[in-house]
């Protein structure tokens, strides 16, 4: 796609994205994650180096062709309010990068949680699972569905032994009506 038309893709959504270079508001720190639609990194406000956030940086000529899946997934993380999905903070778009600030998760993902520790007892593995679907379910009462469950989309908030559970990437979901 060329860059002409890539513009009129993203006209459409730009609203939604500050145009602010995001490397005068956050510096980054390091690359902590990356899959098929971006690069995710630990950034903190140059304002405040106290405050850690996780960015994740797509490239724009990767998304074009999937644009209704940013749109998606960003109208979704501004509508979700719930202590085990992932927090929004705000987005950024420059001419090769869309930019997503979300809150950033120190204990890595339930899928590594899960193979280090081999086991949990059957108390730590109810409490996991409340928490994995109380956010499925403020999902689905709020017309959402993810689409991509699977402990690599949970991570763990801290690195403690009784760490909240956290739902990531929603670069799969979907709206949906109880009329569909």
């Amino acid at each position: 796609m060329d860059d002409s038309k890539a513009d009129d893709v993203f006209a459409a959504i730009s609203e939604e994205f500050s145009t602010t270079d995001i490397r005068t508001v956050y510096k980054f720190v390091d690359v902590i994650g990356g899959g098929h639609f971006g690069t995710v990194r630990r950034a903190h406000p140059k304002s405040d180096p106290e405050v850690t956030y996780a960015v994740k940086s797509i490239l724009r000529a990767d998304i074009a062709k999937d644009i209704k899946l940013l749109e998606e997934e960003l109208f979704i993380l501004k509508q979700v309010d719930h202590p085990n999905i992932v927090k929004f903070h705000q987005s950024f778009i420059d001419y090769r990068y869309v930019h997503i600030v979300m809150e950033y998760c120190t204990g890595g993902e339930l899928f590594d949680r899960i193979v280090s520790a081999h086991k949990f007892t059957e108390k730590h593995a109810c409490e996991i699972m409340e928490q994995m679907l109380s956010a499925v379910k403020h999902l689905h009462e709020h017309g959402i569905v993810h689409r991509d469950l699977k402990p690599e989309n949970f991570l763990m908030s801290d690195t403690s032994e009784g760490a909240e559970v956290k739902l990531i990437d929603f670069g799969l979901s979907k709206r949906f009506s109880n009329k569909d």
